[in-house]
């Protein structure tokens, strides 16, 4: 790459950046109704000028011109198609359905969008600064607090009958087409990169040191709550196998320069660090981190995000002992 060539790559990237941030300010600013569409425009304009940065990297800056036509750039479907290949890949399906909901949502302003494309919208951010690191090691975390890339989600919500009382009837097929499009993608992707809910949870227990912040009763208020029991689906609450925790600690280590070692030597997490994990605490039946799925005689484990922070957790306190501490605390 000559300078030229460099210019324009970190001039991309900085832009892409700005959009990136853009969008997220949209779209965790309460007082826009028009949030779901703004965000979708930013967000794809980050995803465009990223792409194009990774081909110029990886190709030449001619890359990123249509061939018949060398004063016009590729278009962000084509990015797309040119750096992940396969058509199949959940990360590319959530960008191709968020560049429709950009392309559509000019002629159908629906203020429920929301309730369809949370999900898609959290873990297109997620692979935005994924990819942002895996192709330019830029770590967006040194522009935007980490907490800022968690967006501020208030669907409420609509039932198909609101639906259709609120809007035109062209208007309200549409959006109901959509969101059964879109969930049944989400039945057949399962996967993280294509649509992830992140939901906070509250309960009542009798340990303060078991919580993760605290409330306090008050017998004077005129508000009356009760508490139930609700079932949560595990598929939500539980959704890594042991191959995706592996992934997300390697990916988190990597991102935060933490350099894993063993016996003085640098290493990555591997299955049989997990497996030292998981035997010392006794992961599977704590029901924050392991859930068991039983068909039959079967039993599967699948676990939770929770998992991975705390392992990640566990090494950045010492990421040169850890493992080799677990070995022998096991072994006693």
């Amino acid at each position: 790459m000559n300078e030229q060539e460099r210019a324009t790559y970190e001039r991309l990237l900085d832009k892409a950046q700005e959009a990136f941030v853009l969008a997220l300010e949209i779209y965790n600013r309460p007082s826009i109704r028009y949030r779901v569409e703004g965000f979708s425009f930013f967000i794809c304009n980050a995803w465009e000028l990223m792409l194009k940065a990774r081909i110029i990297d990886r190709d030449g800056v001619e890359k990123i011109y249509y061939p018949d036509n060398p004063n016009r750039t590729l278009s962000l479907e084509r990015c797309i198609a040119l750096v992940f290949t396969n058509e199949k890949d959940p990360l590319r399906r959530n960008l191709m359905d968020i560049i429709q909901l950009r392309n559509t949502s000019t002629h159908f302003i629906v203020e429920e969008h929301e309730q369809i494309y949370c999900g898609l919208f959290q873990s297109c951010v997620n692979n935005f600064d994924d990819k942002m690191y895996e192709y330019h090691a830029r770590n967006l975390s040194d522009i935007v607090p980490s907490h800022f890339l968690t967006l501020s989600m208030t669907a409420d919500p609509a039932t198909p009958d609101v639906i259709r009382a609120k809007y035109s009837p062209e208007v309200a097929e549409r959006f109901l087409f959509d969101e059964a499009e879109i969930e049944q993608e989400q039945i057949l992707q399962d996967n993280l990169r294509y649509s992830t809910v992140m939901i906070t949870e509250v309960a009542i227990v009798k340990n303060p040191k078991h919580a993760d912040f605290t409330v306090a009763y008050d017998n004077t208020s005129d508000k009356r709550i009760r508490t139930a029991k609700v079932f949560q689906d595990p598929i939500n609450t539980h959704p890594l196998s042991v191959k995706k925790i592996i992934e997300h600690v390697n990916r988190k280590l990597e991102k935060s320069g933490i350099e894993l070692k063993a016996g003085g030597v640098s290493k990555n997490f591997t299955s049989g660090d997990w497996a030292l994990f998981m035997k010392f605490y006794d992961l599977k039946n704590n029901r924050d981190y392991g859930y068991c799925h039983k068909v039959g005689n079967s039993e599967i484990y699948t676990y939770s995000m929770k998992t991975v922070d705390f392992i990640v957790e566990q090494i950045s306190a010492n990421p040169e002992g850890v493992i080799d501490e677990l070995k022998g605390l096991i072994k006693k």
